[in-house]
């Protein structure tokens, strides 16, 4: 039976988001495909409790400091590229104690390591060693790939030391990706890109990988009251608060031009950003920050939304408008939110705005709340991309990976 490790230490500062939740359902999903799964990395809210194949690291110094910034609001200092720089220089140069990882390797002796971080890798390299014979794939996750100005872009910037201080940020690509034996990219955009740095690579798509189905008109009608969204049209977004990728700043912006008190904006999530997303809506009773929920509420969320807005201004694949789409919600998307793949096959259905446009997501806002035709496309559309991304597929596709990889080398 092949033996698969999920190396994920990309929740070193308390990261919680797709590549998580993926991590942890490969851990559990890949078993039940005939593999033996292993974890490494932090314990995440997606595992169900300890488990004997999975060694969880201890909570790091960094994130502790990193949320008392936060709670004292020191937001700005937090975001700055100097801080930021200064983060990824010492945790690349300082490198981290690796001895508990090492026994744990030399213990289940790993055929594949799937990694979903780039700060996996500055990891890896001192870890290689200590498993000679295992592939190293990594998961696209963190956008690698993506199109930047420069190697000290706010949202690359780890890529640039964790290869070496100064290199640039095409040798820093080629010397990342020549580091693995394997990529899984999540888009065609990503596949394209990847190709010029390794050879072997495979296009699997993200999907919803919640449990459970739309709950029931009543206990629905009860979540609403309590949270007083009865009568109101709900617009949602739902994911990390980081507002150097997910520009919840401009959905907060074009919310508040639209009037009327029959609507509420529900913003779930936590992440750096919160405070600056508190400070801005602080004077509108219609905005709701309600901060990170549990993982079995978020059907409820997502069933009440009468739209669902993804305002990033990148995703590698983004699940959350699945999972939306999954429970019925109409969709209004960031144009670089939604990758080559989503635009081939959905084409014209898809509602766009550039995120950086505060006056069009308004009207396109506006639109798809209240005129019942493009409501009813949307709703349409919704239902289609549940069905094309599913849990099983993703699932599926990943065990497939692993299996040619471990017969012929190649994903």
């Amino acid at each position: 039976m092949a033996r698969v490790l999920i190396f994920d230490t990309s929740s070193r500062l308390g990261a919680v988001g797709g590549a998580q939740r993926v991590a942890a359902n490969l851990f559990y999903e890949l078993g039940k495909r005939g593999i033996e799964t292993f974890y490494l990395g932090y314990k995440t809210d997606y595992f169900k409790g300890p488990h004997k194949n999975a060694m969880f690291l201890k909570e790091s110094k960094q994130k502790a400091l990193k949320q008392a910034g936060e709670r004292h609001s020191m937001q700005r200092l937090i975001e700055s590229r100097l801080v930021r720089a200064g983060y990824y220089a010492s945790y690349s140069i300082r490198g981290i104690n690796t001895s508990e990882m090492e026994a744990f390797l030399s213990k289940i002796k790993p055929d594949v390591v799937l990694a979903s971080s780039i700060l996996d890798y500055v990891i890896l390299k001192r870890l290689k060693g200590k498993m000679p014979n295992a592939k190293i794939i990594y998961i696209e996750h963190a956008n690698a790939s993506g199109k930047y100005d420069g190697a000290f872009d706010y949202n690359i910037m780890q890529l640039t030391f964790g290869t070496g201080p100064f290199v640039g940020l095409e040798r820093a690509r080629k010397r990342f990706f020549g580091f693995f034996d394997g990529v899984i990219a999540l888009n065609m955009e990503q596949y394209d890109a990847v190709k010029k740095y390794n050879g072997n690579v495979s296009i699997i798509h993200s999907s919803s990988l919640l449990e459970g189905s739309k709950p029931d008109s009543a206990h629905l009608g009860h979540f609403k009251k309590e949270l007083g969204l009865k009568g109101r049209k709900t617009v949602l977004y739902l994911g990390r608060l980081a507002e150097a990728q997910k520009n919840v700043s401009s959905l907060i912006k074009a919310f508040m031009e639209i009037k009327g008190e029959g609507l509420c904006l529900l913003i779930v999530g936590d992440g750096k950003s919160r405070p600056l997303y508190e400070q801005m809506s602080s004077k509108d009773r219609r905005i709701r920050i309600v901060g990170r929920v549990e993982e079995k509420m978020l059907p409820y969320y997502y069933s009440s939304a009468d739209l669902y807005v993804l305002p990033s201004i990148w995703e590698s694949f983004n699940a959350t408008f699945i999972e939306a789409a999954t429970f019925g919600a109409p969709l209004l998307l960031s144009e670089n939110a939604v990758n080559r793949d989503i635009k081939e096959r959905f084409g014209k259905r898809l509602l766009l705005f550039n995120p950086k446009d505060i006056e069009e997501l308004r009207e396109k806002m506006q639109t798809a709340i209240y005129d019942r035709a493009e409501r009813n496309k949307l709703i349409s559309l919704s239902r289609d991309i549940a069905k094309e991304y599913s849990k099983k597929a993703q699932m599926d596709a990943y065990a497939s990976a692993i299996k040619r990889l471990l017969d012929s080398g190649k994903l």
